[in-house]
């Protein structure tokens, strides 16, 4: 068994018992070998070896799946444009995708009654020709509020990614490296950041606890449509894509009203949902080692998630004027 791949495995499980035992000591084995050398691609709630092994696998495949659409992944965008003098509306972007195997996109990780029904795993990789860049599973946090225009809550999802092993990406490094050295001023290398960031795609993908089951929850590509070095002067920075993503991929934009101060825009009647790749630069001191203080940069990966408690918010919302 140990020259069989995990879904080989899996289906001698199927035969009988005794090879059903059998592949136990192979799950063992695989736990050991593999993820105790690359500990972020374990899910961290996995009670088995088994359990282990076929989330990580069901997570990185479906990611590597959209990671191989490359820049297609753009099409399936939404963004607010001006419609006229007074209005503006949420539209696919120019040349939109009528259909094809970008699935739709589940919410469900990102939303405070489901969310710790979830593990999310999250893969870097190269837009050009897919090449992985960094993956694994990583922790998160939460964060919402009320949005006065659109009624509902925006809720932040960070994901924190300083454990995950990107030595497969020197850019990334380097820029990494000019922020931990900018000394007391903060790093400013727009271009640098930039050409880093505009062959960069990121999926995430929910990993269901109880079933194992991966769905899509966020991709996005080019990080380098907003890059901002100077974000609050105080060391933090982030690179925005272009757009954000419907939880309904493909199709005509259906829009509700919205009355602004000063104009009517028609936002997606459904739930949607941007990325943030942003990092923060501080000084680690601690008075009782007697080491030398030194800039430390920690990079988070926000998904900012509108209309987070259901797909779709029937009631048009209008903002009572003063």
């Amino acid at each position: 068994m140990g020259y069989l791949a995990v879904e080989e495995v899996g289906r001698c499980e199927l035969v009988c018992s005794v090879l059903k035992q059998q592949a136990i000591q192979y799950w063992d084995r695989l736990d050991a070998l593999y993820f105790t050398n690359h500990p972020t691609l374990r899910s961290p709630s996995a009670e088995t070896s088994r359990q282990a092994a076929i989330r990580y696998k069901v997570a990185s495949r479906l990611a590597e799946r959209i990671g191989d659409m490359r820049d297609s992944i753009i099409s399936h965008l939404v963004v607010f444009e001006s419609t006229g003098e007074w209005t503006s509306a949420d539209r696919r972007i120019q040349g939109e995708c009528l259909g094809c195997d970008f699935p739709n996109l589940n919410f469900q990780p990102f939303r405070r009654r489901t969310m710790d029904d979830y593990e999310l795993f999250v893969r870097f990789c190269r837009t050009s020709d897919n090449k992985l860049l960094a993956e694994g599973f990583v922790p998160c946090s939460y964060k919402k509020e009320r949005q006065q225009y659109l009624g509902g809550d925006k809720v932040w999802t960070r994901l924190y990614l300083q454990n995950l092993d990107f030595s497969n990406w020197p850019q990334f490094a380097e820029v990494t490296h000019l922020i931990e050295t900018s000394d007391e001023d903060p790093f400013t290398d727009n271009n640098t950041l930039c050409d880093c960031m505009s062959e960069l795609t990121v999926v995430v993908v929910g990993v269901r606890k109880g079933t194992s089951e991966a769905s899509l929850s966020m991709a996005q590509c080019n990080f380098s449509h907003y890059c901002n070095t100077s974000y609050r002067n105080d060391g933090s920075g982030y690179c925005k894509p272009q757009g954000r993503m419907s939880v309904k991929s493909h199709g005509t934009v259906e829009t509700r009203p919205i009355q602004y101060e000063t104009f009517t825009g028609h936002k997606n009647k459904f739930c949607d949902a941007s990325m943030e790749l942003s990092w923060s630069s501080q000084v680690q001191t601690d008075p009782n080692s007697g080491e030398i203080p030194r800039k430390e940069c920690h990079w988070v990966l926000d998904c900012v998630c509108n209309f987070e408690d259901k797909d779709y918010d029937g009631e048009p919302y209008r903002r009572e004027m003063s």
